[in-house]
């Protein structure tokens, strides 16, 4: 059997990856100057300033003029947060952009009928939207939500306004709790030209569910995000002994 030997670009990735967790890096920390590195690890110049230049397009590392190279802060997601997208991305300090891929009705099979706990057939909006953080694609999320709930929801602003918001505002449907559970899958070729990634990339894939306090669901979500850059993250709470 061949064995896969990486090339010196992803080598001396995977050097600076190592380097940044064994020493502890934090986001804005500064690497050691290229010359120092090309020492540590016996690159050229040439093969180490590719490596950076790919990490720097990828969102995991940034320069600054005069200043060397630091490590990007990464956007990290909460599992428990409801909090919309673009107020949490604020919140870690990241300029968050929203385009909208598409938005259309489509009808409830099998699979969302029991996710929505309806009958088959009934209409469904199916929203498709591409987060950015800085400029950089992180997340293609694709939401469905019941016609009934949000009539003439295409009415309203989903690219800078808050899906959420509008439901919970306009609508007056109170999302309290949900569920969501996250694996790993590859890029397809669609989901990394939109990325930014190569196809066949390891991706997080994340299946949530959005209820009202009487069950009701409201919104069931998928979303692709790019594991370079979104770090998932869960809240252990101590209750009567026991950890939530």
């Amino acid at each position: 059997m061949k064995l896969y030997t990486p090339r010196p670009r992803e080598l001396a990735q995977e050097h600076i990856k190592a380097y940044i967790l064994e020493h502890d890096l934090k986001p804005h920390d500064r690497l050691p100057a290229e010359r120092e590195m090309c020492a540590m690890w016996g690159f050229n110049r040439c093969t180490l300033r590719s490596a950076i230049a790919g990490m720097i397009a990828s969102g995991q590392l940034y320069a600054v003029q005069g200043s060397g190279t630091r490590v990007a802060p990464r956007f990290r997601r909460t599992l428990q947060d409801l909090q919309g997208f673009t107020e949490y991305a604020a919140d870690c300090g990241f300029r968050a952009e929203t385009r909208l891929l598409s938005f259309s009705v489509t009808e409830c099979d099998k699979h969302l009928s029991r996710r929505f706990r309806r009958c088959l057939g009934e209409k469904l909006y199916r929203i498709s939207r591409l987060r950015m953080l800085n400029e950089t694609p992180v997340l293609i999320e694709t939401s469905y939500i019941p016609v009934e709930l949000a009539p003439g929801l295409e009415e309203h602003d989903l690219v800078r306004g808050s899906l959420f918001a509008v439901l919970e505002d306009v609508y007056g449907l109170a999302l309290d709790h949900g569920e969501e559970t996250t694996s790993i899958t590859s890029a397809t070729e669609e989901e990394a030209a939109h990325l930014g990634i190569e196809p066949g990339t390891p991706v997080f894939w994340i299946v949530s569910r959005t209820d009202t306090p009487d069950g009701t669901t409201v919104e069931y979500c998928r979303t692709v995000g790019r594991a370079d850059v979104v770090e998932m993250a869960s809240v252990l709470r101590w209750t009567e002994g026991e950890i939530e």
